[in-house]
């Protein structure tokens, strides 16, 4: 019975059916107990679903119950990793028997170099992934340690595990531009010559966009005008206008921002490039008509960035019912990414804020993960002082400081419920700040100085 209950839930963690395989572990762990089955078995789905602080807590009750082996702490590193704490994960992953001649350590040996690689420690990452590679040439970890060669300078290195990548039809887009942006064009053209897949035109615009995003905008200008032969890209010419601006060519730039506006398809761009180059063009015109925005929004019912450019351009331009329409009205795709999420929900709370909103601006950072609220903390506290909360903004002391843009409302705050022992320790907490380190010290001291009196009352 015990081996038929343990065959249903490997069954259903294979099928990712994981939240029957949630409800058979309690099952099974009732029956039989808390088992080495048991705690790999909730350790596969607790990473299926990244709940890394869980796993780690579960690995380690298997260690205090005696169950020590390298699968352990290879779910402690695997877990680690997840939180991008990359030096615990080493320091668990190395407790695994890395000597012995197991197949079934490769993941973890790949895991100690993709730790070293987001370290930026490359030699060591190189060293793990030549171990690899040794057993299995996969394009995962040819990849990576092409661009490890890349980061330490052995080119020649890098470009034969590339070749190596093109012989397996890997893409060539992300080599190209690994390439361009450690500075290597003359190697870029060399792989583009060597298979004919991306065009002339397409490289150049690589090599455009990341000459512009590093501001080298005089070297990035050849390569845009190349691009725009072939590609039809608003985003592109928006750079070029932003270019011939900065040349004091108005009229050239103008132009290209006119001619951006008037075209609403979306033709060789992204949906987020896109919306970016036509909100952009709008801005330097000094158009702010909400009308226009309406040709936008076919680009972000499936692209939660873009929706959020729409969103922060009607807030930047007090379009105060367009902004309703968009938050009530306008389906737009999830964020696909950590820095995506973070900027619809800053531009989201900035919005509610803005309406005084309070309550809501309060429930919808309750409802953030925790690993992100760090960087909504000031919205909470705006919020919490408008409902003339100031127990609860005292009470996340320990959450937001040192800062000084938080320090200023919590110093209001003590001054409203005259909690001076909380104010002197914020004043000498203030004063150790490191000003490098500790946004907003400056603006707190000038703070101080203009509002609060002698005998600490607000002016």
């Amino acid at each position: 019975m015990q081996e038929k209950m343990q065959d249903l839930i490997i069954e259903q963690i294979e099928n990712d059916d994981l939240e029957n395989a949630g409800q058979s572990i309690k099952e099974y762990c009732f029956q039989y107990g808390k088992d080495e089955f048991y705690y790999m078995a909730s350790s596969d789905v607790l990473l299926a679903n990244e709940e890394y602080d869980y796993v780690i807590e579960l690995m380690n009750d298997a260690l205090e119950d005696g169950i020590e082996n390298d699968i352990v702490y290879e779910r402690l590193g695997d877990a680690y990793f997840g939180l991008q704490d990359f030096e615990s994960a080493i320091q668990n992953f190395k407790q695994c028997h890395l000597e012995q001649d197991d197949p079934n350590l490769m993941h973890t040996i790949y895991m100690i170099g993709l730790s070293y690689f987001h370290l930026q420690d490359y030699a060591h990452a190189i060293s793990y992934f030549e171990d690899v590679l040794l057993e299995n040439e996969t394009p995962e970890v040819l990849y990576n340690c092409a661009v490890s060669y890349l980061c330490i300078g052995k080119v020649s290195r890098a470009m034969d595990y590339f070749e190596k990548l093109l012989d397996i039809d890997y893409l060539i887009e992300p080599i190209c531009q690994e390439l361009i942006f450690a500075n290597y064009f003359d190697e870029a053209d060399q792989i583009v010559q060597r298979t004919n897949m991306i065009s002339k035109a397409f490289l150049s615009r690589i090599k455009a966009d990341y000459l512009f995003s590093n501001q080298r905008l005089d070297e990035a200008l050849p390569y845009i005008l190349e691009a725009l032969k072939e590609i039809n890209s608003d985003a592109l010419k928006y750079n070029l206008a932003t270019i011939y601006e900065k040349n004091n060519e108005f009229d050239k730039a103008n132009t290209l921002f006119h001619e951006i506006i008037e075209n609403t398809e979306l033709n060789d761009d992204k949906p987020f490039d896109f919306v970016l180059a036509h909100t952009d063009a709008l801005k330097h015109l000094n158009i702010s008509d909400f009308q226009y925005l309406y040709l936008l929004e076919p680009y972000v019912h499936d692209n939660c960035g873009a929706f959020t450019l729409l969103l922060k351009f009607a807030l930047d331009h007090d379009l105060d019912d367009y902004q309703d329409y968009l938050i009530n009205d306008v389906n737009h795709g999830e964020p696909e990414s950590d820095s995506e999420y973070i900027f619809y929900m800053m531009i989201l709370l900035d919005v509610h804020l803005e309406h005084k909103r309070y309550e809501i601006v309060v429930d919808l950072f309750d409802a953030i993960p925790l690993e992100y609220q760090s960087y909504f903390l000031t919205h909470k506290l705006k919020a919490l002082y408008k409902l003339e909360d100031y127990e609860s903004i005292i009470g996340m002391y320990d959450d937001v400081m040192p800062d000084g843009y938080n320090a200023i409302i919590i110093l209001k705050a003590c001054l409203k419920l005259e909690r001076y022992s909380v104010s002197n320790r914020l004043f000498n907490d203030m004063l150790k700040a490191d000003p490098e380190k500790v946004d907003g010290k400056t603006i707190f001291w000038e703070y101080v100085t203009d509002h609060v009196d002698s005998t600490f009352n607000l002016e």
